[in-house]
């Protein structure tokens, strides 16, 4: 598969990642605290914020087992 194809498909999984952890968030708490908790109360601005962290966490770990190579490697051993 082509670089740019891989680095494409990683930023849509990254971004429905953090759509689904959000999900699954919303359930959590809604199972935890029998709360009525909805996008509309949780806010859209706190939605927008929550997605983002989780959409990065997941990225980070699909470009390393992708291979994407969109963050830089560490430092070699003996550099």
């Amino acid at each position: 598969m082509d670089i740019g194809l891989r680095r494409l498909v990683l930023v849509l999984l990254s971004i429905g990642g953090g759509i689904v952890g959000l999900i699954l968030i919303f359930l959590a708490l809604n199972v935890l605290y029998n709360a009525n908790i909805t996008l509309a109360r949780y806010g859209t601005t706190f939605a927008v914020l929550t997605v983002i962290p989780i959409a990065l966490f997941v990225a980070v770990w699909l470009d390393h087992f992708m291979g994407t190579n969109l963050l830089p490697s560490g430092p070699e051993d003996g550099e």
